[in-house]
């Protein structure tokens, strides 16, 4: 039996191929994608399947690796495109259905079941439903699906509570329960530069800038942003690196050989041990998030502006800068209520 095949499927699954085999470089997936629909486009591609009906053909996984190289030739992150790649997986296992079959009550059956069996909260339930709905809203629009139905899925009404912070004693209070410099220069350089957790692990010693106190950092997306540190930072992490014997690139590494890269899973480990010396930070909520989320609030309410705050942090939005980390205080609103209106 012969059925045509569109000129895109064909196109990724040449590209899925090569990504794997390690032909082309990831870099070069793009322009190897320019190539290729250049040279086939203009074809009708007929394919001989000797096995069951065309239309009764599970395309599932390939429809599946065709989004995630979607992903990665828009340019998103290792971390996101494993994280869409579990939660689909885990979803199209529940639905037990050929991608082609599923409905919009099999995506709510599943989210139903998040809810109630799972205990998702809303913003869980959210993120699962916004990778299941990207999912399918890619497949229709490379006409792999004659029909989206993810595009009535809306998302749950989340309440927006500010995040816990701790204030400068209580970071005081943390330095002084660190018994090392790796100790000392990771909290540093997580409150003064504000970086995310997966950012500042991922930081290689090339891109510190010690004489001027800045670095660079690739956020969301890839996206190269340029962040600042403070003195003690500086003065902290120049010991840590000066008493280390290994020849590992990166920032921050483990403390036992063979010294690999600190994963996101040994800061959080390195944080918990920190807070277990000193009882009196027991009660605080202290993660890689909270000297992030304390930077962004200590800097509104010191009075710096909406878009510094933003541009420091990498956020795209404003609003998500102003709902997720400026815990402004009533005395900076009585301040500003002195300064701008008379």
């Amino acid at each position: 039996m012969v059925r045509t095949i569109t000129t895109t499927t064909l196109i990724n699954d040449i590209l899925i191929a090569l990504q794997a085999s390690g032909v082309v470089s990831d870099e070069n997936l793009n322009t190897a994608k320019m190539i290729l629909e250049m040279h086939l486009c203009p074809y009708q591609i007929t394919q001989e399947d000797e096995t069951a009906l065309s239309t009764d053909l599970d395309m599932t996984d390939s429809y599946l690796q065709q989004f995630l190289l979607d992903m990665h030739l828009r340019g998103c992150t290792e971390l996101s495109i494993r994280s869409y790649r579990y939660e689909l997986r885990t979803f199209l296992d529940f639905v037990n259905k050929n991608v082609k079959d599923i409905k919009y009550a099999d995506i709510m059956a599943y989210l139903v079941h998040g809810r109630l069996n799972r205990k998702w909260r809303d913003g869980t339930y959210n993120g699962k439903l916004i990778q299941i709905r990207s999912f399918f809203s890619y497949l229709y629009a490379e006409d792999l699906l004659s029909d989206n139905p993810g595009k009535k899925l809306k998302e749950a009404k989340v309440e927006r509570t500010i995040g816990p912070t701790i204030n400068s004693y209580q970071r005081e209070e943390v330095k002084c329960a660190c018994k090392n410099e790796r100790e000392l220069a990771l909290c540093e350089m997580l409150y003064s530069t504000g970086a995310r957790i997966s950012e500042l692990l991922a930081m290689n010693r090339s891109d510190v800038d010690m004489v001027n106190m800045k670095a660079i950092v690739y956020g969301k997306g890839r996206k190269e942003r340029e962040v600042y540190f403070t003195a003690p930072a500086k003065l902290h992490l120049e010991r840590y690196l000066a008493s280390r014997a290994d020849n590992n690139e990166a920032l921050f590494v483990s403390a036992n050989k063979p010294y690999n890269r600190l994963s996101n899973a040994g800061a959080r480990h390195i944080l918990k041990r920190i807070q277990a010396r000193d009882e009196n930070i027991a009660n605080i909520k202290l993660t890689p998030h909270t000297f992030r989320r304390s930077v962004g609030t200590d800097m509104i309410n010191r009075g710096a502006p909406l878009e510094l705050v933003a541009e420091k942090l990498g956020h795209v939005q404003l609003d998500t800068t102003k709902k997720c980390y400026a815990a402004i205080s009533k005395e900076t609103v009585h301040q500003a209520h002195n300064r701008f209106v008379q």
